[in-house]
């Protein structure tokens, strides 16, 4: 089923802002950097600073930015998607009033995986431009069956679909003594993503070839010719390349995937690491502590703290990440610049 528009005639949960601008899904953002040849950050929204930070960057180097929620961050953040869109509004009208123009934002529910239903209906009803369902762990018919219904349900919406093959951070490749030299029996395999674009009528599809998610436990070993096979096998489909586990690599990296065909770059452990910088130190050996006793990383306590971060003055922090993230629009994405295109 083709994608509609996102407008406030196909869908009463579009938020309109002043002079009737609105979010933009995913397809419009990709497909005129497909066309232009260059990459758009995807960056998680693990807090109202981050939102801050992230729309300030955008909106200083004029791109397109996509702004997401995983499933499971959603929780450790007490980021419900209702709650980020509010956050997202308030931040978007700040803009607009600060620097009297706009830029392309995407709203995006990443990483859907349990509740896929219950996850859906929250992101429409929140007015998200965009999901994710990551069923790549599951075999590729199960995969297929189960994501074309829900773009079959939002596409009437304007809301557009991202699928995922080849579960990112193979979990069989990390633990391979020899991986070194066998990753590539690992990476996704064109003719399987095209399968899965073309059976759902995805918009765009997260793979994997070398990447992984968090800060990368040894050099990763990215597929840059694979990503171009792929790219190439769902561009006349309609569909986008993307890549997840962004964080670690280097701007030239990016370079050379945005070369490849990729177009969204998940990217958020980078963007967590500036803002941690600016946690007093106290708080921070707390929030390890209680990680430590967990079993879980420092972001998946957040929640467990939110009372006494929220209240801290992050003024420093935000213009930190929203230098680091513009360093990388313009550096690693070249994105910079490059909202004018969408007008």
């Amino acid at each position: 089923m083709a994608i509609a528009d996102y407008s406030k005639e196909n869908n009463s949960n579009v938020h309109e802002f002043a002079g009737g601008y609105t979010l933009s899904n995913l397809k419009t953002l990709l497909s005129v950097a497909d066309e232009h040849g260059f990459g758009i950050p995807a960056c998680n929204m693990r807090s109202r600073f981050v939102v801050n930070a992230v729309l300030e960057a955008a909106w200083q180097e004029k791109s397109p930015v996509i702004l997401e929620i995983a499933e499971s961050e959603s929780v450790y953040c007490n980021m419900q998607p209702e709650r980020l869109a509010g956050f997202v509004h308030e931040t978007i009208d700040r803009m607009i009033e600060k620097y009297g123009y706009t830029v392309p934002v995407c709203l995006h529910h990443d990483h859907i995986q349990k509740d896929v239903d219950g996850c859906i209906d929250k992101a429409i009803a929140a007015g998200f431009s965009s999901v994710e369902v990551d069923l790549s762990k599951k075999p590729l018919d199960e995969n297929i069956a189960l994501c074309k219904p829900v773009v079959d349900k939002v596409h009437p919406f304007g809301i557009s679909v991202e699928v995922e093959d080849g579960e990112i951070g193979n979990a069989d490749a990390l633990a391979d003594p020899d991986v070194e030299n066998t990753i590539s029996q690992y990476y996704s395999k064109p003719e399987d993503c095209k399968r899965l674009v073309e059976e759902t009528g995805a918009d765009a599809i997260a793979f994997f070839v070398g990447n992984g998610h968090g800060n990368y436990l040894k050099e990763p070993i990215i597929g840059y010719d694979r990503i171009k096979e792929i790219c190439d096998a769902v561009r006349p489909l309609g569909c986008y390349g993307v890549m997840h586990g962004g964080s670690g690599l280097t701007p030239a990296d990016f370079n050379r995937c945005v070369e490849s065909g990729a177009r969204k770059f998940n990217y958020a452990t980078a963007i967590s690491d500036v803002w941690f910088k600016y946690f007093p130190e106290d708080l921070l050996a707390r929030m390890d502590a209680r990680g430590e006793e967990q079993g879980k990383p420092r972001r998946k306590v957040l929640d467990q703290f939110e009372e006494e971060w929220d209240k801290l003055d992050f003024t420093e922090g935000e213009k930190a990440m929203a230098e680091h993230v513009g360093m990388m629009m313009r550096d690693a994405f070249l994105c910079s610049g490059k909202a004018d295109l969408y007008k």
